[in-house]
């Protein structure tokens, strides 16, 4: 079995490889940059990439650095899967984000997802809260530096489920060694935390966060302007802290505990690990 890992730098696909290569199985790392190079924009380099490959891990592609967008490309991502289906591709664990299947068909994600349970290999559906790895490389750790220690975001008292993304990881590898088909798991931490108890574990650790201040979205697009980010990636945020503050982002769920028989790791147990 080889298994193709996409966005293998990422947060989550880092770790399904790691998780991978300790239980023994081929793992195929892809990035625009890795060995055999996967690039949404050129089609040419897919079959490559996709040779001799069973499984496949899946992230649509997105930008998360603030300072290029990514978007468009979900129509690629689709024909990428039936490329995947014609060559022999057996298993597809995709990841979106928690409530994706509640969005309209337009939204990049949704359409994906649509299209893989359309038909073709075997499908397993992802959708992770916000990752606890946010406060530590991300876009919550910028906001959080540049505001010296204060998160300022407009998502009023509202509580999000945090996630660490190892526990999404170790889903996704149950899903692509498993067999089933069909499964669609919202996967969130043990406790739904607000921004301000988020920032209280978060003081004595190294994290630069110590502090939350709830704002006005035109307040976080002037301070997300000042920081250069683009445009595009500014309306995808703000539309997130806007499902955050209408409360979208507080369920919680046992799908984590379902799969791996454990229960997910808690906020403290990522900050102790910081330290």
């Amino acid at each position: 079995m080889t298994v193709l890992v996409t966005a293998a730098s990422g947060k989550v696909g880092r770790e399904v490889v790691a998780q991978l290569e300790a239980r023994d199985v081929d793992v195929r790392p892809a990035t625009r940059r890795s060995t055999i190079p996967l690039d949404w924009t050129d089609a040419t380099s897919w079959p490559n990439a996709l040779d001799g490959v069973d499984r496949i891990f899946l992230v649509v592609p997105g930008g998360d650095d603030g300072h290029r967008s990514v978007t468009g490309l979900g129509p690629r991502v689709c024909e990428f899967l039936d490329l995947a289906a014609s060559t022999g591709v057996s298993r597809v664990v995709l990841m979106t984000a928690l409530g994706m299947d509640f969005a309209p068909p337009e939204v990049e994600q949704r359409a994906v997802e649509i299209h893989l349970q359309a038909g073709g290999p075997a499908w397993t559906i992802l959708r992770p809260n916000w990752f606890f790895q946010n406060l530590r490389h991300g876009p919550l750790q910028v906001l959080a530096e540049a505001g010296d220690g204060v998160l300022r975001l407009p998502a009023g008292d509202a509580a999000v489920s945090f996630i660490d993304t190892r526990d999404i990881a170790a889903v996704a590898v149950e899903a692509l060694l498993g067999t089933g088909k069909g499964e669609e798991y919202a996967l969130t931490g043990p406790a739904s935390l607000t921004f301000t108890e988020v920032a209280q574990a978060c003081r004595d650790s190294r994290l630069p966060l110590h502090a939350y201040e709830p704002v006005s979205d035109a307040r976080f697009r002037q301070n997300a302007a000042e920081l250069g980010w683009h445009p595009d990636y500014v309306d995808s945020l703000s539309g997130l802290f806007r499902s955050i503050a209408a409360g979208h982002a507080s369920a919680i769920t046992d799908d984590i505990a379902q799969v791996t028989g454990r229960r997910p790791r808690a906020l403290t147990d990522f900050v102790r690990e910081i330290g």
